[in-house]
């Protein structure tokens, strides 16, 4: 049984997509940040829906399953804040009017952490169907950052999922098109590249930002602050 301690200090994880060794892969990266912080995370597993969001209709119909998901651990966990892992952010508006803790949403976060200081930024992503959904975000959260566009890998994103070799060189290849396009930071666009984006992570050319330990960041600061706000960009959507 969680303490009063443990939910003080308890972030909670909406993993959007219904596999739950991703939710465990997902909570394991956000738990890596929090080292020494006192805080943890904890994940939950929306309960239908696809196992990887690949597709415009699957991400609008996962919102309504990351919510009641979320709902179901914030009523266990007692949580001091929501991080939902899928990029499209999928349920975050309606999780916001509906709890007054921070929700974050990792495309949310790593966009605003992407555009900080002005800098010229991209995402890269396997996902070629959620480009709109992708662009849309950025147009939500930062209409007015330096924005250098979206650079897609070849091939299906549930192979490359399953396979960090061949993800780390396709993903590589589209922040090499990033870069010569003057990005300066690149998002990797997808909770579940979490491996690949450790990897790309390393490069000295960009900085390449990781969705979740973003997350995990902004939830740390939202906890500490009434509001948080990252130059030209929107912390919300509202």
């Amino acid at each position: 049984m969680s303490t009063d301690t443990d939910r003080r200090r308890t972030i909670l994880l909406v993993n959007p997509n219904t596999n739950a060794d991703t939710t465990d892969r997902m909570v394991a990266k956000a738990n890596t940040v929090l080292t020494g912080t006192g805080f943890r995370t904890v994940g939950v597993t929306a309960a239908r829906g696809p196992k990887m969001i690949v597709e415009p209709q699957a991400l609008e119909n996962s919102a309504r399953w990351a919510v009641d998901a979320a709902m179901v651990g914030i009523d266990r966990y007692q949580p001091v804040a929501v991080i939902v892992s899928a990029f499209g952010d999928p349920g975050a508006d309606e999780l916001r009017s509906r709890v007054e803790i921070p929700v974050i949403g990792i495309g949310q976060a790593s966009i605003l952490e992407a555009a900080q200081d002005g800098r010229r930024f991209a995402i890269a992503t396997t996902t070629g169907l959620l480009a709109d959904a992708m662009n849309d975000l950025v147009q939500w959260y930062c209409p007015t950052g330096d924005y250098a566009g979206l650079w897609l890998t070849e091939g299906d994103p549930l192979t490359l999922a399953q396979d960090t070799t061949a993800s780390v060189s396709q993903l590589g290849s589209a922040i090499d098109g990033a870069v010569a396009a003057g990005a300066r930071a690149v998002v990797i666009g997808g909770g579940p590249l979490s491996e690949p984006a450790q990897v790309l992570s390393l490069r000295t050319d960009a900085t390449v930002i990781e969705p979740i330990p973003s997350a995990v960041r902004k939830a740390l600061a939202e906890c500490s602050v009434s509001e948080c706000s990252v130059s030209e960009c929107s912390s919300t959507r509202s």
